[in-house]
């Protein structure tokens, strides 16, 4: 069967025939063969051992009135029974040229890239000729990946864990990622009160890829206008986590790219509350009651502290105020245990002293 096809400027197409182990140029005007590559009667000379089999993605890479050259994955053989013939010890990507002005027309290999464990692929497989020059190739069994210099040094190689799954052809292309939702915010409000709390802020945008940074907008009123800018934020991973010192009752957040403009905006979010300032401070709706001529309240202090939380955000400092009470208790509880520790170890040292010289 074909597995792959392939079109010049001409043209003219470049077909693989796998179970004939032969590649095929075929006019696009009339089809009618031009030429066969490989096979058994294969129109190029191949007295100097070149030689493919069960080959797959034959594409063109240059061409001109004397000569081809052509890139191709070559299995080299399939390795299902013994009788299975095979052209090789293991499977290759190949860059062949072609001189079609000869006769009889011949053949010669510019580069040969082999399977990196030096098996078989015997069925499927991809090679990709980057940007840069370098060679990405997919072995298909077990998933195989590799990326090559143009001079055959290794620079990636990747396989499946799993040994039971392959692939059929493997690319790598840039990714950029445009997503059609707008980016998403999270506030929480910590502290015994709105004059003595500090707001944490989380903004992501699941699939933007140009993201640079974050422009962080806050509300201390009881509505979703009266912005303020409180920090542009260098983006951190996935989710980029923010601390301002006072109560920050909305937010909405800008995407800005590397160019410095935006390239998205969140819709403004109310911040989660304590529970405890429901009827104290907030109503069941979460309306505060505030005083809006408060300074601090209305351009909350701001800090942005590079240690990392358990879960892995970028967070305040664990020796900030916002975190004191519970690193005291925790450092009061270490205590404890140290104590105790101490203690049995003391007793049963004690016993060992006592009964020591007992037969």
């Amino acid at each position: 069967h074909a597995n792959s096809i392939d079109k010049n400027a001409d043209g003219d197409y470049l077909l693989s025939s796998r179970h004939t182990s032969c590649i095929y140029k075929i006019s696009g005007s009339d089809g009618s063969l031009i030429w066969q590559l490989g096979g058994k009667t294969s129109d190029f000379d191949h007295s100097g051992g070149f030689n493919f089999s069960w080959q797959h993605d034959a594409r063109y890479r240059f061409e001109d009135k004397t000569v081809t050259t052509i890139s191709f994955f070559d299995n080299a053989g399939i390795g299902m029974t013994a009788e299975d013939k095979t052209t090789g010890n293991w499977s290759r990507a190949v860059v062949v040229e072609l001189n079609t002005s000869a006769s009889p027309m011949t053949t010669r290999v510019l580069r040969s890239y082999d399977r990196p464990d030096h098996e078989t692929s015997i069925a499927r497989g991809s090679m990709q000729m980057l940007p840069n020059d370098n060679v990405f190739i997919g072995w298909a069994s077990y998933g195989l990946i590799s990326e090559v210099t143009q001079n055959g040094t290794p620079v990636m190689e990747a396989r499946f864990v799993d040994e039971t799954m392959s692939t059929y052809r493997s690319y790598k292309f840039n990714f950029t990622g445009r997503p059609r939702l707008p980016p998403v915010t999270k506030s929480i409000v910590y502290g015994n009160s709105p004059e003595t709390a500090n707001t944490f802020h989380y903004c992501s945008w699941n699939g933007a890829t140009e993201v640079n940074s974050w422009n962080l907008y806050g509300s201390s009123k009881n509505s979703s206008d009266s912005f303020t800018l409180l920090a542009n934020v260098e983006k951190t991973g996935f989710e980029t986590m923010y601390m301002t010192r006072g109560f920050v009752a909305y937010l909405y957040v800008e995407a800005i790219g590397a160019d410095g403009k935006v390239m998205g905006s969140s819709i403004p979010t109310a911040s989660e509350l304590p529970r405890t300032w429901i009827g104290t401070f907030c109503t069941a709706d979460g309306i505060c009651e505030i005083d809006e001529h408060d300074e601090s309240l209305q351009k909350p202090e701001h800090e942005h502290f590079g240690a990392k939380l358990d879960h892995g955000i970028e967070g305040i400092s664990l020796t900030k105020d916002a975190l004191d009470e519970p690193m005291m208790l925790g450092i009061g509880l270490l205590a404890i245990i140290a104590c105790a520790y101490l203690m049995v170890h003391l007793y049963r040292r004690r016993n060992v002293v006592r009964y020591k010289h007992v037969e």
